[in-house]
């Protein structure tokens, strides 16, 4: 009779962002993200954690490189330029190291205000096993609406998503999703591979990003199974609840909604089509984008000024 293996088949990789501030003195932060690493654990002997050398050389590391558990993680340093791009580099250590991982499952690992009831950690367990679907995003409450994340959504996010691609923006609200640049995702990596090595990526609002790529433009519906995973509440670290950190933000979602919105509108020259149609397409299409462009700089002039009364500044 052959022996069985012991050895456990790893289908999904975990992910944990580490924190980029570290949590050298934030004990909550601390526990949070080791609490973190213990969940994911249930999946994975040896999850992978990314952390920026900008923390590293700050020295704002130096207790979690210390720690004895440390050993017990894959630990990848990288250079980035924002929180998205080490997902970036996560994502692609796992694509290149893990041809057999059918799913990828990312985390923050910097969340220090959540809510004082067990919600949240007994879904994030949920959500870090689930397979339900081809993308899976973590979806939360935040607990102040004068948060850096509720600010950001009301008066940026949801407009300029409604401006540049209103199919998308009524689909993701009747998923229901309420956080589309969450940062929690679970996402077959099939999926991912296409995502990221077939379209353009962003080293800033990759859901979003993905969100949109996944429309199906001519027949206007998800390429993918999308779904919603319910966390719980969180909110911001509130030296983040500033009026630099929420226009930062709001402008690079428009950055990023205007060029997809270029490169996936622009027309596309084929056989059957003649110089002078392709031309008059060309025109309609540089019209329609000048009349967008004009809302959304209506939007973000609304953004600024709001945001500037509700934050005193």
């Amino acid at each position: 009779m052959a022996k069985q293996s012991n050895t456990k088949i790893i289908t999904s990789k975990p992910i944990i962002v580490f924190p980029y501030m570290g949590y050298e003195n934030n004990k909550k932060c601390e526990w949070y993200f080791w609490w973190t690493i213990d969940r994911c654990k249930a999946i994975d002997p040896k999850p992978i954690v990314v952390v920026s050398r900008d923390t590293i050389i700050r020295g704002d590391a130096a207790s979690f490189i210390k720690d004895a558990r440390y050993e017990t993680l894959e630990v990848i340093q990288t250079w980035s330029v924002d929180t998205c791009q080490t997902w970036l580099a996560g994502w692609g250590h796992v694509l290149d190291n893990y041809p057999e991982a059918e799913r990828i499952v990312q985390i923050p690992g910097d969340i220090d205000f959540v809510a004082e009831d067990v919600e949240f950690y007994n879904n994030l367990g949920g959500f870090i096993e689930t397979t339900s679907s081809d993308i899976v995003i973590g979806d939360f409450r935040t607990g102040d609406q004068y948060s850096a994340k509720s600010l950001v959504d009301t008066y940026g996010t949801y407009s300029l998503l409604a401006n540049w691609f209103p199919e998308i923006s009524r689909s993701i609200r009747s998923l229901p999703l309420n956080r589309p640049r969450s940062e929690f995702i679970n996402i077959k990596t099939s999926v991912l591979r296409d995502l990221i090595i077939n379209n353009r990526s962003f080293a800033y609002e990759q859901t979003l990003n993905f969100l949109i790529r996944c429309w199906n433009y001519d027949e206007a519906k998800w390429r993918y199974n999308v779904s919603p995973f319910f966390l719980g509440t969180l909110s911001d670290n509130r030296s983040f609840r500033n009026y630099r950190a929420c226009i930062d933000q709001i402008e690079r979602t428009e950055r990023m909604l205007s060029l997809l919105w270029r490169e996936i509108k622009a027309p596309k020259k084929t056989l059957n089509i003649g110089d002078k149609e392709i031309e008059y397409l060309h025109t309609v299409f540089s019209n329609e984008y000048d009349k967008l462009y004009t809302k959304s700089k209506g939007i973000m002039e609304t953004a600024r000024t709001t945001l500037r009364a509700l934050l005193g500044v």
